[in-house]
């Protein structure tokens, strides 16, 4: 049987039609992060051209798992899904960095917005089965862009210039513009309402837009195509597949309408302060700052929105202009908070002459949505909060580098169990009451990790077995003789990094109340001290 022929019904491409562009954007968060690595300097191998593979991690129940991976990874044969340990296995230069969703949407608002060049009404969908894309209703603007071929090929060469991975099509509606980006061509797709049909029969099955169980039956059925699917009887759709397949071809064919929701359109967020002469006077400044940041809070108020990223600009009589650049942790729109950055931005500044002028500019803003705080956890809400005006502040003195988050990653070894991140994440991680601390995490560890093992002389207690427990250890000119020893807890190498010996640690406290971290390389029995107890 035959699905009834939705053609022969009156479609939203009948008559008088829209024109929607589709941008799907086929390696979004790898670019991110490689846009990112190149604007903090590339190192020497991606400098000269050659990218060594890298995939995105995120931590699931202390596992790292790999959740996109760049093209060089996946020709390794890394997928998403598996460890970082296991993609490390296939190519040990493999790169990793975190998998930031909310930073992944954030930069594609910001393109969405950048694209309004080409028309008004833009509508930007994140990754979350599917890859990111952004939809432009272009309907009208050919007029603007001498013809729609040639929009579309403008479109696509600025995407090819900014170094962004894009298929670009052009259709009467979303899910058809989204499917022919899936043909296999290396040109942008037009179609136009006579070539539709048999174009989006032969396309692959995942150029609808469905979630991956619905993908496996389909798979799992031998169906590949969008055409083998309309051929099945249509009222046995829904119950084999779910309301979504159906939903899905009924969109691309334009019988059911898929409005676009466009982005608002931000206006300009600034304001300045013209002096009636040169002002030096730090009550003066800051008073300044207070009628600033308030027209500044408005304006962020009115939009929903908190600053991300603020520009400030002071005009001296006589001299250049001196500008200072705040980095917020998260979006806020806090006065107290931003007053505070403004003063630690002025104590970098000459202010001998006094300015003229103060300019405050949003660069950068993000959506603030209020969150309903529970009683019992307040104090670690504003414990967070306290934490992230604290790292605003430390960054604006000592450099955006000097401050960075510690993150845990996949090795065996202590010293190689965590790397700095200068991109601060402080969205909380709660666990859940049921959940059971991780025995990992449970364990004793030093509060200060020396950056290499050094080695000590250590004297055991006898045993049969020959290993025993350390009683005394010497330090150069320093002996410890211990009256606690716990352990050992043995922790395996990692052979395939050339680490491969066993090590025995044991957790000690010296006659002074002193705790160290010792462990004893099995095959030569070395002994090295490794941590400070606090």
């Amino acid at each position: 049987m035959v699905m009834e022929d939705v053609l022969d019904k009156p479609s939203f491409w009948s008559g008088t039609v829209k024109q929607i562009l589709c941008v799907r954007l086929t390696a979004w968060p790898i670019e991110r992060v490689r846009r990112r690595q190149r604007r903090r300097g590339a190192s020497g191998r991606e400098a000269s051209g050659e990218s060594p593979p890298l995939v995105l991690v995120r931590t699931v129940a202390s596992r790292q798992i790999v959740m996109a991976v760049s093209a060089e990874a996946r020709h390794s044969g890394m997928r998403p899904g598996m460890t970082l340990a296991q993609a490390r296995a296939l190519d040990a230069r493999v790169q990793h960095a975190p998998y930031e969703p909310h930073r992944d949407a954030a930069a594609l608002e910001a393109l969405g917005r950048w694209m309004m060049r080409f028309s008004p009404v833009v509508s930007i969908v994140p990754a979350e089965e599917t890859d990111p894309a952004v939809f432009l209703d272009v309907t009208g603007c050919e007029r603007l862009f001498d013809g729609l071929e040639n929009l579309v090929h403008l479109v696509a060469d600025a995407l090819r210039r900014l170094g962004i991975s894009a298929r670009v099509a052009l259709a009467d509606t979303p899910g058809a513009a989204w499917g022919l980006t899936f043909e296999r061509t290396d040109r942008p797709s037009m179609s136009t309402s006579r070539d539709i049909t048999d174009r989006l029969r032969a396309l692959p099955v995942y150029a609808l837009r469905l979630d991956e169980p619905t993908l496996a039956k389909l798979h799992h059925l031998g169906l590949r195509t969008v055409g083998q699917v309309m051929d099945l009887p249509r009222q046995s759709l829904p119950a084999r597949f779910g309301p979504l397949l159906l939903l899905r071809i009924d969109q691309m064919l334009g019988r059911i309408a898929e409005p676009l929701v466009p982005l608002r359109y931000l206006p300009v967020i600034e304001a300045r302060i013209d002096f009636d002469g040169a002002v030096d006077s730090l009550e003066a400044i800051w008073l300044a700052f207070k009628e600033l940041i308030g027209r500044i809070v408005t304006q962020l108020a009115s939009l929903g929105r908190g600053a991300r990223v603020i520009d400030v600009e002071f005009f001296a009589a006589y001299a250049q202009v001196q500008r200072q650049t705040i980095r917020l942790t998260r979006p806020s729109r806090d006065p107290v908070n931003l007053f505070n950055l403004l003063r630690c931005a002025l104590e970098n500044l000459e202010t001998e002459d006094g300015f003229v002028a103060i300019r405050l500019h949003v660069v950068v803003s993000e959506p603030l949505v209020d969150e309903q705080v529970p009683l019992l956890e307040h104090e670690q809400y504003a414990g967070e909060s306290e934490l992230a005006a604290l790292i605003e502040r430390l960054r604006l003195k000592l450099g955006e580098q000097a401050v960075v988050q510690a993150e845990l990653i996949e090795s065996y070894l202590p010293e190689r169990a965590w790397q700095a991140r200068s991109q601060i994440d402080l969205r909380p991680r709660r666990r859940s009451r049921a959940q059971a601390p991780s025995p990992l995490r449970a364990r004793c560890r030093p509060l200060y990790l020396l950056p290499h093992p050094c080695e000590v002389q250590v004297m055991v207690s006898p045993s049969e077995d020959d290993e025993g427990q350390p009683v005394l250890f010497r330090r150069g000119r320093d002996v410890h003789r211990l009256r606690h020893a716990v352990g050992p807890e043995r922790i395996a190498g990692e052979w395939w990094r050339g680490h491969g010996h066993t090590r025995d640690y044991f957790h000690v406290e010296d006659d002074a109340g002193r705790r160290y971290w010792l462990f004893r390389v099995r095959a030569s029995r070395r002994w090295f001290l490794h941590g400070v107890f606090a």
